[in-house]
């Protein structure tokens, strides 16, 4: 039955830098490597290989979500010529003209953007007609009821990163940009698409349109795969004032949208979310519109006590005459298994992930958290012996220099800036383990910090948000997007074992079972269906309805 929600995932991305013979892969093929690309895929985490295609959301479970758009950023086309190019179109069917004109600087992130959505208006015929798929709009509400007919998988568009509306050339910093007219340019227009939310920032600086800090995410193999100094956020500045008035644009349009935190610097997190208080007094009617962060993982502690306890590495390293201030965070053990080796698990600690504060920030604002199905985000690390590391984690993360200093080189935390307040292998059971440590965190932390009226508690805030064809190295054993409904089942057997072996907030069991009777399977499979499916429904209809 196709009635699963997807908070954040890539439909036609890799279609989109696809090349088949003259022209893209066709929509019923998916983008597949081979030969010794696949050897270098499978090594990257098959980061590569389509997770998400139109056939594979035609044969998934999927019903609802919110698919992203994205214009290739500088810091991915810069050097990826010198370790891919050489492989033939068969092996790794990339359009390199595309990547080239961005590499050379020949177009705007707006002209990209704008690009893919004639893409997907080009093709949203065949879209429907053969795979299924819908675009919901607020511009023109559909006639059917959504959420009645199984037959169709129905979707929302996000835009991941707000370069996508710098419409001067690429790293043209002499030219000044105008992110608000281009998201008006497309929000005006009735025959348009209908932009559900965007995030601020991605995973690049982007010099010529400074909105806000971005938080370090790539590392390791990506940084070998990828190589670019504008990975490594340097210009942290809280939200810049470009930034605050792009947000002023999205809010009060009268077809508003959301703004998604992922990918800002904790630090940038923190300035949106007093930003949109400040907003708020100005405009009461902004208030109504939710937070979100579409596809994340936690810290699995609070930032208070993350920086007063000081439970990190700071320093500050030289690259080339660049100062890159760093912090290298604890390992913090979360849960344990009853295997015999790799019998406890990790969060992933770097400020790319929610705090404890902003998940009740979030909840408090009525809000939506999609929980990534990508295993590093998750904690995952590589090697056989996962279940045992040492004090600190392995990779340290760059964090932005004015952030650095205000933040994390001495440890203080400014109280004026706080918060408002089947057979499976044992990787694959750990990284369920880690899928349902994140769902029971949030639970245990939302009955912890909030209290709840009626029938409403923190099962309603959350939902999966997989990242696929992102990039994205997913959890074992749910590969790609085919595979997720198979995740109910896994959450009726797990949620109830990581919930007695999860050590966070352990006095807050989700699930009792005094005197070692029986979970109630009721409540259990409800939470799980909000989960998977219902919180991301209820969404869509508020947002149909203008979040009134």
């Amino acid at each position: 039955m196709k009635n699963i929600f997807d908070f954040h995932f890539h439909l036609l991305f890799k279609h989109l830098i696809s090349k088949k013979d003259s022209g893209r892969l066709p929509l019923t093929s998916d983008f597949k490597t081979k030969g010794i690309m696949s050897v270098i895929d499978e090594f990257m985490g098959n980061a590569f290989d389509s997770q998400s295609s139109p056939k594979m959301v035609k044969n998934s479970s999927l019903g609802y979500g919110v698919t992203a758009l994205m214009a290739m950023e500088y810091a991915f086309a810069e050097n990826i010529n010198g370790l891919f190019k050489g492989f033939s179109s068969t092996n790794l069917p990339i359009n390199w003209d595309l990547i080239d004109r961005v590499k050379n600087k020949q177009t705007s992130y707006f002209g990209l953007f704008k690009e893919e959505i004639a893409y997907y208006n080009a093709n949203l015929n065949a879209l429907e007609k053969e795979h299924s798929i819908k675009f919901i709009s607020r511009k023109k509400p559909p006639t059917e009821d959504i959420f009645t007919d199984p037959k169709f998988t129905y979707l929302a568009f996000s835009v991941e990163g707000a370069h996508n509306f710098s419409d001067v050339t690429i790293r043209d910093t002499s030219a000044v940009t105008d992110p608000g007219k281009c998201y008006r340019e497309i929000q005006d227009d009735k025959n348009n698409i209908d932009l559900f939310s965007i995030n601020l920032v991605h995973l690049s600086e982007i010099p010529e349109q400074l909105m806000c800090g971005f938080a370090q995410a790539l590392n390791g193999t990506a940084q070998v795969a990828f190589r670019s100094d504008d990975f490594i956020p340097r210009l942290g500045y809280g939200i810049s004032e470009k930034g605050k008035n792009f947000i002023r644009s999205v809010f009060l349009h009268p077809y508003p949208t959301l703004i998604d935190v992922k990918h800002m610097s904790v630090f940038s997190r923190h300035k949106f979310y007093q930003f949109r208080e400040e907003l708020g007094e100005e405009h009461p009617e902004t208030l109504r519109l939710p937070i979100i962060s579409s596809h994340t993982g936690f810290t699995f502690c609070s930032l208070q006590d993350f920086l007063e306890q000081k439970n990190y590495r700071s320093s500050i390293r030289y690259d080339h005459g660049k100062t890159i201030p760093e912090i290298q965070a604890k390992n913090r053990v979360i849960g344990k298994t009853n295997f015999l080796l790799n019998n406890k698990i990790f969060a992933n600690p770097w400020t790319i992930n929610l705090f404890d504060e902003e998940i009740i920030e979030i909840m408090q604002s009525n809000g939506l958290i999609g929980i990534s199905m990508d295993q590093r985000i998750l904690g995952s690390a590589k090697g056989m012996l996962d279940g045992s590391r040492p004090e600190y984690f392995k990779d340290p993360e760059a964090i932005p220099l004015y952030e650095w200093e205000k933040w994390f080189k001495n440890g203080t935390y400014d109280l004026e800036e706080a918060f408002s307040t089947t057979h499976k292998t044992d990787r694959q059971v750990r990284h369920i383990y880690l899928l349902c440590a994140h769902i029971l965190y949030a639970v245990r932390l939302g009955y912890s910090e909030i209290n709840w009226v009626g029938e409403s508690s923190p099962w309603d805030h959350i939902c999966i948000g997989s990242d696929y064809d992102g990039l994205i190295n997913p959890i074992n054993p749910y590969d790609d997007i085919t595979s997720i409904g198979d995740l109910r089942n896994d959450l009726l057997v797990y949620l109830p074992i990581v919930d007695k072996r999860l050590e966070p907030l352990k006095d807050i069991r989700v699930f009792k079972n005094k005197n070692s009777e029986s979970i109630d399977e009721n409540y259990l499979a409800s939470c799980i269906d909000k989960f998977l499916s219902q919180n991301g429904k209820n969404f869509l209809k508020r947002y149909l309805k203008n979040w009134k």
